[in-house]
């Protein structure tokens, strides 16, 4: 029999990838374009929620007209390859080894309770910087409950964090009665 590279194989004497004996389950192979590739999660994904509370509230924020962080206590109901952070606010960080495509969806229940009715925008932030097309905006009534949801896309490499930030068109608080955090990618 002769030696051959496995490198100098073609179709359909390919067979399966380098290494698989090392894969770890749920893991799938992406090819980096060159002749190799690597093992990785299949998803990476997180659910973190702030508990429901419409009495107390939940979180009071207060607002002003530039972006400020909300800062929250969030609770993950499903994780794979991310961590809540809660200092210098929250956010939630990636911390798996791949680099990913995500979706990211946050959805907020809250009302404003400083007077007369506000403009208040909502948005996503990778890094510090706002995720383009992410913003959205409503108009609060005082004491008047309502929801609006945030949508963004991105990717994200290793210790990348995602944060929302809130500003109104006048100072005001907002009370929030819940909000849940969706984040689901794969690798590219």
């Amino acid at each position: 029999m002769a030696n051959v590279n496995h490198s100098t194989l073609t179709d359909p004497y390919l067979h399966e990838p380098k290494d698989i004996s090392s894969a770890g389950q749920g893991q799938v192979y992406v090819a980096d374009g060159a002749g190799s590739g690597d093992w990785v999660e299949k998803t990476r994904f997180i659910g973190a929620y702030v508990s429901f509370d419409a009495s107390t509230p939940a979180y009071v924020h207060s607002t002003t007209t530039s972006d400020t962080p909300l800062n929250p206590t969030f609770t993950a109901t499903q994780n794979n390859g991310f961590s809540l952070e809660t200092s210098p606010n929250a956010r939630i960080k990636y911390t798996g080894s791949e680099d990913i495509d995500v979706q990211v969806i946050f959805t907020v229940s809250a009302k404003q309770s400083s007077g007369t009715e506000k403009d208040i925008q909502w948005s996503l932030f990778k890094n510090g910087v706002e995720l383009a097309g992410s913003r959205s905006i409503r108009t609060q009534n005082n004491d008047d409950w309502g929801s609006i949801s945030v949508f963004g896309y991105t990717g994200l490499e290793t210790n990348d964090y995602l944060e929302i930030k809130v500003k109104a068109d006048a100072s005001c608080s907002i009370d929030i009665a819940s909000a849940f955090m969706s984040i689901l990618g794969s690798a590219h």
